[in-house]
């Protein structure tokens, strides 16, 4: 069973709220929709409808700097459409955050203004740090995993990778790096960036054994839906290695073709499960658990949380 589903239906007495989340990322934006339902059990969260749209803002972020204003038309475009789409959900909470592509931008404020006048959502540009934090906030410790044990949770995305270590069910590192797909794509990670993960996996090496890894974005669940023969929630060392054995000689073209890959995932799996490979290689990972959350997943989880304790969200 997935984390977010239910197998079985739930009786009609049960509450609900609606909640609604906007990932703005480099290389796509989502608006997710998920219902929580309050049962005796606890809280039990359930994908009720997901929009993406492939923006791929870090081809302009990463290279130019900025947003130009034919792209900027493009996120109004989408922001307009997600509205509508919330006007019809009508959920209870709404989030929308800006990640690694927007925090590059030197235009993104000014962009952000423009959405919120014209279509009232209120787009937060988030840190690496705060975007780790909320894709913390998924809690997939309390999932199928073991309490006593230690965890590396990986989130590869389209320019930024977030990393959190958990031993024992308690957080003990987070961190944010500006080694994403979509710039590596564009030949946008520099040298220093790679030293500075280096550095950060190395603080750590041989410290938390054994080291058992979990991964989120929409590459490695990618990856395990094409190349993971297995009917688990695990993608192993050796099915990464396969997955390159079979990506890698063929040309983007071919990939789509063959897989009936997305033209915007085509190009970035590759570098992706080369990013998961390099982590994993150094601190002797051997098995991702593959929850398929992320962070629209951990806003909705946070708004909830919120909500029910009367806690106030805290920005940037």
């Amino acid at each position: 069973m997935a984390y977010n589903e239910i197998s079985c239906k739930l009786p009609a007495k049960f509450r609900y709220m609606k909640f609604a989340a906007i990932d703005i990322g480099s290389n796509a934006v989502r608006l997710i929709f998920i219902n929580v339902y309050e049962t005796p059990a606890g809280p039990q969260f359930v994908k009720d409808a997901m929009y993406r749209v492939a923006l791929r803002l870090g081809e302009e972020a990463f290279i130019k700097g900025k947003i130009s204003s034919k792209k900027e038309a493009e996120i109004m475009s989408t922001m307009k459409a997600f509205k509508h789409l919330i006007d019809v959900h009508k959920p209870v909470q709404i989030m929308a955050c800006a990640t690694s592509a927007m925090r590059d931008a030197k235009n993104a404020k000014e962009i952000v203004a423009k959405v919120l006048k014209k279509t009232g959502i209120d787009i937060q540009i988030i840190s690496g740090q705060k975007e780790a934090e909320f894709i913390l906030s998924n809690h997939v410790e309390k999932f199928q995993l073991e309490e006593n044990k230690n965890y590396l949770y990986i989130d590869v995305g389209g320019g930024s990778t977030e990393l959190i270590l958990l031993s024992k069910g308690k957080l003990v590192d987070k961190w944010s790096f500006n080694i994403g797909t979509l710039r590596m794509t564009l030949g946008k990670v520099k040298e220093k960036h790679w030293k500075e993960l280096d550095v950060w996996l190395a603080h750590f090496k041989g410290k938390y054994k054994p080291l058992r890894g979990i991964g989120s974005g929409g590459n490695i669940n990618t990856i395990q839906k094409h190349f993971v023969k297995r009917k688990d929630t695990e993608v192993h060392f050796k099915d990464l290695q396969k997955t390159l054995e079979n990506l890698e000689p063929l040309s983007v073209d071919e990939r789509i073709l063959t897989y009936g890959f997305r033209p915007d995932r085509a190009d970035v799996i590759v570098p992706a499960t080369q990013i998961f490979m390099y982590i994993m290689e150094r601190l002797e990972i051997d098995t991702l658990f593959v929850p398929k959350v992320g962070l629209g997943d951990g806003m909705i989880h946070l708004m909830y949380e919120n909500m029910t304790t009367g806690k106030k969200l805290k920005k940037k």
